[in-house]
Parts: structure tokens; sequence; C-alpha cells
């Protein structure tokens, strides 16, 4: 009888030590049992490697990798829209975009030859302001002056080339030329007189425009007093670059403005989206120390910045439990509220 007994409670305190390590803890607080849809690995398309985009991203796979415990691999694309496609067919769950493209895809209309309805946007990252610095004697004083100049517009249909191309259209613009090339390559072109003006559709203080404003006295222009009109037409917002953002403007900047953001394939558990959401709003403070752009990071930008195209339930739970007031329109069709 005292064996019998014996040997019951061995197998009862091998049990109960089994089940605590069932019931152990990972990363972001989460258990087993609600890891269990988890992806062991994710691929994140993002953009050219050295590009903003390609740094966060790797900066939040870090972070991701080590508080949930899910390795993350960052694909160098071209962008926002090979992204859109990648995540669209879950050839890469997770993709980086502006919100412009974004909402062309989900509604179908501009680039997209289709409606791209698999994808749900995460989180938003940063605004960003569609801006040109040109040469002073180029005499560019607004945006009606690059009619007839030489334009450099980033990598071909990125966002500032997309963005700027539209705007030329919409406003009757033609430039001599349109030049497609990198940064670095623009600024010894201005240099050399061949560009008059290169445009970025990025955060103020874009490094080779104050580059330029600093050693040759660029200036900076935006779209002016024409951009609330095409940021409705365009699905965007407006916004402005406060003065004394670039050495030497005294005036604020009125443009274009557009939300960079996550974006998934709906088919991502909602658990897993949750806690993706979650570890990243809940970890600001150690990826700002990644990158200066998290700063940027703020629950408060969410309604605005991901109102066109529907959010993942999983990222509306976190949402909804920090009492963010959602859109109708961010709410996707397989939501049950």
């Amino acid at each position: 009888m005292k064996r019998k007994t014996f040997l019951f409670l061995i197998v009862l305190t091998s049990s109960l030590f089994l089940f605590a390590c069932g019931s152990s803890k990972k990363g972001n607080n989460e258990t087993e049992d609600n890891e269990k849809d988890w992806p062991k690995g994710i691929s994140v398309s993002a953009a050219t490697i050295g590009g903003t985009f390609h740094d966060y991203a790797t900066g939040w796979g870090e972070l991701i990798q080590d508080e949930m415990g899910v390795s993350v691999n960052v694909e160098a694309t071209d962008g926002p829209i090979p992204n859109i496609k990648l995540v669209e067919n879950n050839d890469s769950p997770i993709g980086l975009v502006n919100m412009g493209v974004a909402y062309e895809g989900y509604e179908g209309i501009e680039w997209a030859d289709k409606k791209y309805e698999n994808i749900r946007s995460l989180f938003p990252m940063y605004i960003s302001y569609l801006h040109w610095f040109s040469m002073p004697g180029a005499n560019i004083e607004n945006v009606m002056d690059l009619d007839g100049k030489i334009v450099g517009t980033g990598a071909k249909d990125g966002t500032p080339d997309y963005f700027g191309k539209k705007v030329f259209d919409d406003l009757d613009i033609k430039p001599k030329r349109i030049v497609n090339a990198g940064f670095s390559d623009y600024a010894d072109q201005m240099r050399d007189g061949n560009l008059d003006t290169a445009g970025t559709f990025s955060p103020t203080g874009h490094p080779t425009a104050m580059e330029m404003v600093k050693t040759e006295n660029a200036n900076i222009i935006g779209v002016g007093e024409e951009s609330s009109e095409l940021a409705e037409k365009y699905g965007i917002s407006s916004g402005i670059i406060e003065a004394n953002s670039y050495e030497g403007q005294e005036e604020d900047i009125e443009t274009l403005a557009v939300y960079s953001a996550y974006i998934v394939n709906k088919d991502l558990s909602d658990d897993f989206v949750y806690n993706l959401v979650k570890t990243t709003y809940e970890n600001k403070e150690s990826l700002v120390n990644v990158r200066k752009e998290f700063e940027d990071l703020n629950l408060d930008d969410v309604p605005e910045a991901l109102g066109n195209v529907p959010i993942h339930p999983g990222a509306i739970k976190y949402y909804e439990e920090k009492e963010i007031e959602l859109p109708d329109t961010a709410y996707p069709p397989e939501y049950e509220k």
C-alpha cells in the first residue's frame, strides 16, 4: 500500500511539473496555449536596404524576436506597391506601406489592377510630407515653378515619384525631364547643374535636403494651397512643414502628407496580431533608441492614419482596450462586434 501511495505521489508530482511547464509564459506574457497559432517565423516586406523602411523594420523585428520569440526576416523590396501585392497573396504576411497606395489597393483604383481585399492595417509609423529642395539658381519658389525644370523624384514608383507625378498631372505641370535616382546622386547632379530640384515624401529633416540647404543654400517648397483638395482626391492627408524645420525656412509650408504604416494579411491569427501591436506600443521607449522615427508612434494617430483601410481584428482589440474610438471604415467585413 505504501508503495502504491509513493508511486501515486511521483506521478502526481510529475504531472504538476509538466502542467507548470506547459503553462510557463514567454516574451509578452502570453501562454503557450495562446501561442499555438503563432508562426515560428515571419517575413516583413520593407524597401531597399539602407532606407528608412528597411531600418525601421529591422529594429522592430529585433524587438518582436526578443519579446515574442518569433523570428523576423526583413525583406528588401521596391517599396509600398510590391509590398501590398506580397501581403495580399500571403507571400509575406507583413509589409510596410504608405496609406495612400494602400487605400488605392484596397479599393482597386489608380495603380491597382484589382481590389486587394486581403490586406489589413496594423499600426501607423510616422507621417511624411511631400517637399522639394531646389538650387537657388533654378528660381523655384513654388510648385508651379517646376514646370519646364529637371526634377528628381526618387526611385521609380516610390512614394515621392508616385505622388509627385500625380500632382504634376493635376496641376498641369510639365517638367522638362524626370530623373529617377538615389538622393546621393541628386546632390552631385544638382551641384553639377544637371538637376534643378529633387522631391522627397519623408518626415521633415530629410538628410540630403538638409545637406543641400546647409551647403548650397537650397530652398524648400511644398504643394501649397491646392494641398487639401488634392489630399482628399488621393485619399491621404495634408499638413504643414513647420517653420524652421530646415535652416533658413522662415514660414510654414503647406503640402501633402501621408502616414506610413504596417499592413498584414487578414489570415494572421487575432491573438498573434494583438500581441504584435501590444508589444510594439508597450516597448516604444526601447524602439526610439533604434530609430528616431519611433518617437512618432502614437495611439492618437490611429483613427486618422488607418481609417481608409480596415484594421485587423487583433489590432482592433488592442485599440479598443486603450479606448481609441475608431471610424466605421476601420472595421473589416470579418469583424464580429
